[in-house]
């Protein structure tokens, strides 16, 4: 999420720093309550087989991957417990602030990486859950919601004492070891959550005409040939991949330019995310290098 650090170097006015302590407390509040109903959800049982299997209860009997199918029933529908959905996407929308701070110059931040960074988690509430039913009853919305939580809690929670001069090792050590395993959680439920909206992708525009016209060419080979290339395993994966596409584009697989921007942003999701990722490590390495030295220092003291 965006990084907006509390300005350095010229003195903040009081009214600037109270409305800056007061916006991270409540966003630091905020995020605390929908990682409590995240949990609380997480926690509740389901269904009796779901819950066997979650909490390792299972029977010898069940195959391997009936565990990982129970798991996503049992984080399905995380959306509706107690409103979460809806106060992930009020709470998330507060962050539209963050990029007027960086516009304004209230925090030292790089505005164009604070507003795509928001712009990503906007796009994931309103682009994406808001507008499908499947989304909001996908289990990825609730391990998104779980990554996100848990960082912004340790996010605000730092700006808030940063504000104030207070600097808690335990809260930094937090902020730069959690992302190693939340960054690829969030980042990655928010892409696999757009993309399973999406319509089948052999219905994608011209994929199922380029199909239809090699079932085309290989009808109007001659028939020896045609029954010879059809015994073959190409051409039975072509003759099943045309009856796919049909039978989907039958049955509603139409792409509209919205499930084509999700594409997009979907194949794009993972370089950003080395990008930061690859940051993120590099701010590691200096947190550990810098407090090691100190340590080393008051040690040689």
């Amino acid at each position: 999420m965006a990084t907006t650090k509390p300005r350095k170097g010229r003195a903040q006015s009081p009214l600037l720093k109270s409305y800056l302590l007061a916006f991270n407390a409540l966003s630091a509040l905020l995020w605390a309550r929908l990682l409590f109903l995240t949990l609380w959800f997480i926690a509740t049982p389901r269904a009796a087989s779901a819950h066997r299997t979650v909490f390792g209860q299972t029977s010898s009997g069940q195959q391997p991957w009936a565990a990982v199918a129970a798991l996503a029933d049992h984080l399905s529908g995380g959306y509706y417990f107690h409103g979460l959905g809806e106060a992930t996407k009020w709470t998330q929308t507060l962050a539209v602030l963050e990029v007027v701070h960086a516009a304004l110059g209230w925090v030292r931040s790089p505005v164009g990486t604070v507003a795509s960074q928001v712009a990503s988690r906007l796009w994931a509430v309103w682009g994406v859950v808001e507008p499908e039913a499947s989304a909001r009853a996908n289990p990825l919305f609730a391990t998104m919601l779980f990554a996100w939580s848990v960082t912004e809690v340790i996010r605000y929670t730092f700006y808030f004492l940063a504000l104030l001069n207070i600097d808690v090792y335990a809260l930094n050590w937090c902020r730069y070891t959690f992302f190693l395993v939340l960054y690829p959680l969030g980042a990655g439920s928010e892409a696999f959550l757009s993309f399973s909206t999406l319509p089948p992708l052999r219905t994608l525009p011209y994929v199922p005409k380029l199909l239809s016209n090699m079932d085309s060419m290989l009808h109007a080979m001659p028939a020896k040939l045609s029954r010879a290339i059809m015994k073959t395993n190409p051409g039975r994966a072509l003759l099943w991949s045309v009856a796919r596409a049909r039978a989907a584009k039958s049955a509603g697989g139409v792409w509209k330019p919205i499930h084509v921007a999700r594409l997009v942003l979907f194949v794009i999701w993972w370089p950003g995310l080395y990008v930061l990722y690859t940051y993120m490590l590099k701010q590691r390495r200096k947190f550990f290098a810098k407090n090691k030295t100190v340590g080393g220092a008051n040690k040689a003291n």
